[in-house]
């Protein structure tokens, strides 16, 4: 039996009777399909049409066409992946598997390593020559062939003609060719890049005089159509993949003819790590940045300053790190907007810009300020009275920077917990109307207070603010600390936190600061809202994951009046050695005697949001419901929890923190 064999062309022979040869397409000039471009040509079908050989070549020719064409002009010739060439130890190249466009924009697949002599000649379709090289530079190319495979009986077309073999199908196979001399890598022509960036016509070009004069400073892609032009022609046909130069014994192998073709997304990344190089070393002033609110006054705060001065003087005062078009100012009523809001309705007050001089904010350095003043009964201001203060920016205006930019007032900064149609119902209200009781009670969706300061914005022109002022209310208890902190590695051999690994080693223990004290029934059971696990751990995963039992609290007061709450371990800690230790504290309803509640306002949850590990919420959720879980849990890893804040001026939510324990050798 005669197996197939492949040789460099990456033809597969099949012996069979009357086959002679290879079904071959592969010229060495093209065969005219790309000069010129011509149209693209498909089946017409009818009932009964008869379907010739030539209609099914038509129909193949015109979706390949297509294809080739938009991969040809779209993408170009290159390597699309792999086709790495590398020199073995006699002398030999090797050409790993891979894919390249060639120049008609046909696909070239190389499935398997292909070994090729560098100094063995061959024609353009890869067959060799009688030809060596012992001297000069010879080009490495990758090109396009089909075969003819799959043999089969062709019926006779007459009594004496005898059985022939044809292929019944094509493989698009490969050759490598080895031809003299050096490929020149298709790339921009020369000057082009200098020209690009400087936005000048270089002196020596010739433009083509059947065009109109050239101005002096043309439009860059101007400029790149004249220096430049898309050629539908076709590029050589092979695909360069190196050199190879020849020194008596020495062959030298650059690759530097090979053209790789990148894919969209490599080229957006390029184009943005360009964006920053000229943003960082070729930028000599900063861009223009939108204008902000730096300063307003009164300013709401937890204990109702805020709102006590803003209902004795009626005025706000507003400050902006950037000059502002006059206009803005002058006319506040279509950005600028403070509301009345109690159980029974809300009403929208009129504002203006006021003449009364700034007396508790300045403007800033190079900046503007203003003063708005608005106008309501002090008996129409009850126990639940809040004021809602909103400003609200959109590109091109109302209020927007002075300078040539123009650039609208970047105003996010969200601060009530109003939604977003609650927010546009009150934009609604006629300014300086009657009070409009068809949504009462929006008092119960405000927050007391903003969770962050001023400035405003997020880097972008337009958004909204909206704070509020209401009378002091009991904020909810904060987490402040949490030891061991998330993130540590306690050990012997950590110096700077041996006195912490120490205390731990002595008295497993986790503790806790908060802002105010927590009531006593939640102390005397942690179980219900705080809980800690350990586990062993490889580089990847946490393997016996165990939960650890812990005592009632102990309560310690600090001198500035926040609460220091210990909650030791439980024992019969089977330990590992190495310790992974995972915490949470769900602060989270619905609210138990047992949850973490303030002792001060037992309806209020304790404020704790941080999340320390990398576990999911579903995951951490099993884990605390004691579900199974498979082993190999993906270990943590533990993020820092030192200088964090560990709150988000909310009460309740979920945090947790993890830490390693190294024990001493027993």
């Amino acid at each position: 039996m005669t197996h197939p064999t492949t040789n460099r062309t990456g033809i597969t022979h099949l012996p069979s009777a009357g086959h002679q040869g290879d079904y071959v397409e592969c010229g060495c000039k093209g065969d005219g399909s790309c000069d010129p471009p011509h149209p693209l040509e498909r089946n017409r079908f009818y009932p009964r049409k008869l379907m010739e050989v030539r209609h099914w070549q038509a129909e193949q020719r015109y979706h390949r066409g297509g294809r080739e064409l938009l991969s040809r002009l779209g993408l170009g010739t290159g390597v699309l992946c792999g086709l790495e060439l590398e020199t073995t130890d006699s002398g030999t190249c090797l050409i790993r598997p891979g894919v390249g466009i060639d120049g008609r924009g046909r696909l070239v697949i190389v499935p398997q390593n292909l070994e090729v002599d560098p100094s063995q000649l061959t024609d353009c379709r890869g067959m060799p020559t009688d030809d060596v090289a012992s001297q000069g530079t010879v080009t490495v190319a990758l090109c396009y062939r089909e075969c003819g495979t799959d043999l089969v009986p062709l019926p006779t077309a007459g009594c004496n003609d005898g059985p022939t073999c044809v292929p019944s199908m094509v493989r698009e196979a490969y050759a490598v060719s080895v031809t003299l001399g050096t490929s020149p890598r298709v790339g921009l022509p020369e000057g082009l890049c200098k020209a690009l960036i400087t936005g000048h016509m270089p002196e020596e070009a010739n433009p083509d005089t059947r065009r109109p004069p050239i101005p002096t400073e043309p439009d860059r892609r101007e400029l790149l159509d004249l220096l430049h032009r898309r050629s539908c022609h076709c590029a050589d046909l092979c695909i360069p993949l190196a050199t190879v130069e020849f020194n008596g014994n020495d062959r030298t192998v650059q690759t530097t003819v090979r053209t790789v073709i990148r894919s969209n997304t490599e080229l957006l990344d390029l184009i943005l790590c360009l964006a920053d190089r000229v943003n960082h070393c070729c930028s000599t002033h900063p861009a223009d940045q939108p204008p902000r609110i730096a300063a307003l006054w009164p300013w709401p705060d937890e204990h109702g300053e805020g709102l006590n001065q803003l209902k004795q003087t009626r005025e706000l005062e507003v400050g902006f790190d950037r000059n502002m078009a006059e206009q803005g100012l002058e006319d506040p009523s279509d950005w600028f907007g403070v509301w009345m809001l109690d159980k029974g309705g809300a009403r929208r007050l009129a504002v203006e810009r006021s003449t009364s001089s700034l007396t508790h904010i300045s403007a800033p350095v190079g900046g503007d300020a203003a003063v708005f003043a608005t106008r309501f009964e002090a008996e129409a201001v009850s126990e639940s009275t809040v004021f809602v203060v909103m400003a609200r920016s959109r590109i091109g205006g109302p209020i927007r920077a002075a300078g040539t930019d123009q650039l609208a007032l970047d105003a996010d900064f969200a601060a009530t917990g109003l939604t977003e149609e609650q927010r546009e119902w009150l934009w609604t209200l006629p300014a300086g109307g009657n009070q409009d009781t068809s949504q009462g009670g929006f008092t119960d969706d405000v927050q007391a207070g903003p969770r962050s300061s001023l400035p405003t914005g997020n880097g972008l022109a337009g958004g909204e603010l909206h704070i509020v002022y209401s009378r002091p209310v009991a904020l909810p208890p904060r987490l402040l600390e949490v030891w061991p902190r998330g993130g540590q590695l306690l050990s012997e051999e950590s110096p700077d936190r041996i006195e912490d690994w120490k205390s731990f080693i002595d008295r497993p223990r986790i503790e806790i600061v908060v802002s105010r004290a927590l009531t006593g029934t939640a102390i005397a059971s942690p179980s219900e809202w705080l809980r800690v696990w350990h586990a062993k751990a490889d580089n990847l995963s946490l393997f016996k994951l165990e939960e650890i039992g812990l005592e009632k609290g102990e309560e310690q007061p600090r001198g500035d009046g926040t609460i220091r709450y210990i909650f030791r371990f439980r024992d019969g800690v089977k330990w590992f050695g190495r310790d992974e230790i995972l915490t949470q504290l769900r602060s989270t309803g619905p609210e138990r005697p047992e949850s973490p509640l303030g002792r001060e306002d037992p309806k209020v949850l304790l404020d704790a949001d941080f999340r320390g590990t990398e576990l999911t919420s579903q995951g951490l959720r099993r884990i605390w419901a004691g579900a199974p879980f498979p082993e190999g849990l993906r270990a943590l890893p533990a993020k820092p929890t030192e200088g964090r804040t560990l709150y988000d001026g909310l009460p309740g939510e979920l945090v947790d923190w993890g830490f390693t324990a190294i024990r001493p050798r027993q």
